[in-house]
């Protein structure tokens, strides 16, 4: 059984990444050689909850650095570190 505090953590993780993505327009994902390339579009530009599902599945498992399957304090801010890095480059562009 999950613990109170881990589940605290689990659903502030899912807001940050709803709040994170929901005002940028360009989502990114990794190009297989474990760097940020932008996220695969349809032709209308839109991102497929498949791939923004998966991308979001990189960013714990990337940030999950002693692979136990939660994030704890100094994971999430590496993760926090991670978005706001990315934004940056998305605003650059």
């Amino acid at each position: 059984m999950i613990s109170y505090q881990r589940k605290m953590m689990l659903i502030a993780l899912h807001a940050i990444f709803i709040v994170a993505f929901s005002y940028t327009s360009i989502a990114f994902a990794t190009n297989g050689n474990d760097e940020h390339a932008v996220m695969k579009k349809d032709s209308d530009g839109k991102v497929s909850q498949e791939d923004f599902i998966e991308h979001h599945r990189w960013m714990f498992e990337k940030n999950d650095a002693n692979k136990d399957g939660f994030l704890n304090k100094s994971e999430m801010k590496a993760l926090h570190k991670m978005v706001k890095e990315m934004h940056k480059r998305s605003e650059a562009h």
